[in-house]
């Protein structure tokens, strides 16, 4: 998990990256934290995929876009990660939730430099991150990544009836034809005479005599 931590005010974010940290540490997170914390270096690094991943950020920030802004920006990418809002402005927090960033918590900055008030925040908002990401690790399905345009989207591999030139190797996929990897799990018929698939959504893939052998083949030896 990568942790992001955006602040413009150089002496308060490295505050926060020294408590935030040690923090992490203390409760034996599994994490890279990454420098960047301009929006646009951000979500560049973002993009690269990846994740759930933590972010910490300051709403009120100076720069091209506020935090809440970036904060949209980030579930284009990465629609689970936990977003934390640090902040001194406790009347923007309805405009988080109109924006729809679903944060995971706010922690206020007006005890920021004091460690006794401060540290706990960040603790009660870190152990509920370590219980979703828990959950979420336990839950998880296989599932396929692919970029749409500048959108990364993120498939549960038994939603996918096939898809052109992949290699899906977990579940029911069937990798041996040039274009395609195909769920078996979702083949209806196969007409091996005129190289036909059915698919349970309707769709009928056509193949060469030659290509549509390799199903047969595959089928054969399972029994």
């Amino acid at each position: 998990m990568k942790v992001f931590i955006s602040d413009d005010q150089e002496q308060q974010r490295l505050w926060l990256n020294d408590i935030i940290t040690a923090q992490l540490e203390a409760l034996h997170f599994n994490y890279e934290l990454v420098s960047v914390w301009q929006p646009t270096d951000v979500l560049a690094a973002v993009k690269d995929g990846g994740g759930p991943n933590l972010y910490f950020l300051d709403i009120v920030l100076q720069r091209e876009i506020n935090g809440i802004q970036l904060a949209s920006k980030i579930r284009d990418y990465d629609p689970d990660g936990f977003i934390v809002y640090v902040t001194v402005r406790d009347d923007m927090i309805p405009d988080t939730l109109s924006a729809m960033t679903t944060p995971t918590g706010f922690i206020s900055k007006t005890n920021m430099f004091d460690k006794a008030k401060f540290v706990p925040e960040v603790q009660r908002v870190l152990q509920v991150v370590k219980k979703r990401l828990g959950m979420l690790q336990q839950s998880a399905e296989p599932t396929l990544t692919i970029r749409s345009g500048a959108l990364l989207l993120t498939l549960k591999l038994k939603d996918i009836i096939y898809c052109e030139k992949e290699q899906l190797t977990a579940m029911h996929f069937f990798n041996e034809f040039q274009s395609y990897a195909l769920n078996l799990d979702h083949v209806i018929t196969v007409d091996f005479n005129k190289g036909v698939i059915s698919m349970d959504n309707h769709d009928h893939l056509t193949f060469s005599r030659g290509t549509i052998k390799k199903l047969r083949a595959y089928y054969q030896t399972q029994g």
